[in-house]
C-alpha cells in the first residue's frame, strides 16, 4: 500500500507545477498541459511510482466528475445574448470543423485500421474538432488578434466541446445498445438529449429562484454542487443525457437575468453569481491539473508501437488542420477576421474533453479503448505544440503585442 505522506507529497508537487505552469503559459503561450502529461508519463509508465492498474478502477468516476465541473462552469460563464449575437460565424466554423473532421477520421480509421464503424466514430468524436478553451481563450487574448477574432475563438471553443460530447455519447449509446436500425437509434438519441435539455432547464430555473432567496446564506456554493449532482442523476434516471443536463443547468444559472421579466420586484444575483464563478474556476483548475497528470499515468509505452502511434497521430492532426483551413475560409468569408485566418487555423489545441471522453470509453469497457487513450494523448500533445508554434509565429509577424482587451464573451476552460 502506498504511504499517505507520499501521496500528499506527489499531489502537492502536481498542484505547484500546475500553478507555475499556468504562469509560464501566460508569459510564453506554451500550454502547460503538455508538462502535466509528461509528468504523469514519468511517474507512471517510466518510473512506475503510481501503477496504471491501481488507478483505472476509479479514474472513470474522476473523469466524469471533471467533465461535469467543466461543463457546469462553461454554462455558468457563457452569456446567452452574446452567443446569439456573435455566434453565427462561430457556429458555421464548428459545424464544418467538428462534423467533417469526425466523419473523415471515422472513415479513415475504419478503412485503414479495420476498426468497427461505430468504434471508429466513437474515437473520431473524441478528437474530431475540439479546441480547449483553457489554452485557446487566454492565448488568443495575448496575441495580436482583433477583439472580434478573440470572441470568435471563444465561442468556437465553447460550442465544439458541446458537439464533441454530444456526438461521443450518441455513438457510445448506439454501440452499447448494439443497435442495427439507425433510424430508431437516432430517435432514441434525440429523446435522450431532449430529456437532458428539459431536465437541465427545469432544475436550472427552479434553482435560480431558490438561490434568489438564499443568496445571503452561507454555503450556497456547496448546495449548488449538490444540485449539479442531482441534475445529473435525475436526468440519467429519466433516460436523458446527464452531461448535457449539467451544461444546461449552468447556462440557466449563468443567464438568470433572462428570468427578470417573469419576476416582479428586485431580482439581482450578480454578487452571488460572481462568487459561484470564482469558486467553480478554482475547482475546475484543480481537477484539470490532476486529470492531465492522471492521463499521463495511464499512458502505455510499447517501444514497438510508439513510432506507429505517433505517425497515426500526425496524420490525424494533419486531417484536423486541413479541415480547419476549409472551415476557417468559409466562416471568415467577407469578414474583418480574414487577416487573422492563419492564427485561427493554428489555434487547434485539444485538452480536457477528448482526454475525459477517452477515459470514459475505457470505463465503459469499449473495445480498443486503450488504443483510443494512447492516440488521444498523442493528439493532445501534438495539437498543443502546433498552437504554441502558431502563437510564436503570430507574435513574430504581428509586430508589437497589444495589451489584453476585455471580451464580451467568456467561456470556461475545457
Amino acid at each position: 500500500m502506498v504511504d499517505a505522506t507520499f501521496i500528499f507529497t506527489i499531489v502537492a508537487i502536481i498542484l505547484i507545477i500546475g500553478f507555475l505552469g499556468d504562469l509560464f503559459f501566460k508569459k510564453t503561450g506554451i500550454p502547460f498541459f503538455i508538462f502535466l502529461i509528461f509528468m504523469g508519463i514519468v511517474l507512471g509508465p517510466i518510473l512506475n511510482v503510481l501503477p496504471r492498474d491501481t488507478l483505472l478502477p476509479s479514474l472513470g468516476v474522476f473523469a466524469e466528475l471533471t467533465l461535469l465541473m467543466v461543463l457546469f462552469y462553461g454554462g455558468l460563464d457563457t452569456r446567452f445574448d452574446s452567443a446569439v449575437k456573435g455566434g453565427g460565424r462561430a457556429f458555421i466554423q464548428v459545424v464544418i470543423y467538428v462534423l467533417t473532421s469526425t466523419a473523415i477520421i471515422g472513415f479513415l480509421v475504419n478503412l485503414f485500421m479495420g476498426w468497427d464503424l461505430l468504434q471508429s466514430l466513437i474515437f473520431a468524436s473524441m478528437v474530431g474538432g475540439e479546441t480547449t478553451a483553457a489554452v485557446v481563450i487566454p492565448l488568443s487574448r495575448r496575441l495580436n488578434f482583433q477583439d472580434v477574432t478573440v470572441a470568435f475563438l471563444t465561442l468556437e471553443s465553447a460550442m465544439n466541446s458541446i458537439f464533441s460530447i454530444v456526438l461521443f455519447f450518441a455513438f457510445a449509446g448506439a454501440y452499447s445498445t448494439d443497435a442495427e436500425n439507425w433510424v430508431s437509434t437516432l430517435i432514441t438519441i434525440g429523446a435522450d438529449f431532449g430529456v437532458g435539455i428539459a431536465t437541465g432547464i427545469l432544475l436550472g430555473i427552479i434553482w435560480v429562484f431558490i438561490l434568489h432567496f438564499l443568496q445571503n446564506q452561507k454555503f450556497t456554493y456547496v448546495l449548488t454542487l449538490a444540485l449539479i449532482f442531482v441534475t445529473y442523476v435525475l436526468s440519467t434516471f429519466l433516460g436523458g443525457n446527464g452531461e448535457l443536463s449539467v451544461l444546461i443547468f449552468g447556462l440557466a444559472l449563468g443567464n438568470y437575468y433572462l428570468l427578470k421579466r417573469l419576476y416582479k420586484g428586485h431580482f439581482n444575483m450578480d454578487p452571488l453569481q460572481k462568487q459561484l464563478g470564482i469558486f467553480q474556476e478554482e475547482i475546475s483548475f484543480l481537477l484539470e491539473t490532476l486529470f492531465f497528470v492522471f492521463l499521463g499515468l495511464t499512458f502505455v509505452i510499447h517501444p514497438s508501437i510508439i513510432i506507429t502511434n505517433f505517425a497515426i497521430s500526425v496524420v490525424l492532426v494533419t486531417v484536423l488542420l486541413a479541415v480547419r483551413f476549409v472551415a476557417t475560409e468559409v466562416s471568415t468569408f467577407r469578414s474583418e477576421m480574414r487577416q487573422d485566418r492563419r492564427g485561427i487555423i493554428l489555434m487547434c489545441a485539444q485538452g480536457l474533453v477528448p482526454a475525459t471522453l477517452a477515459i470514459i470509453a475505457l470505463n465503459l469497457q469499449i473495445p480498443l479503448a486503450d488504443s483510443f487513450l494512447n492516440l488521444v494523448t498523442y493528439v493532445i500533445i501534438i495539437t498543443n505544440v502546433v498552437t504554441a508554434v502558431g502563437a510564436v509565429l503570430s507574435r513574430h509577424n504581428g509586430g508589437s503585442q497589444k495589451p489584453p482587451q476585455p471580451v464580451e464573451v467568456t467561456v470556461a476552460g475545457s
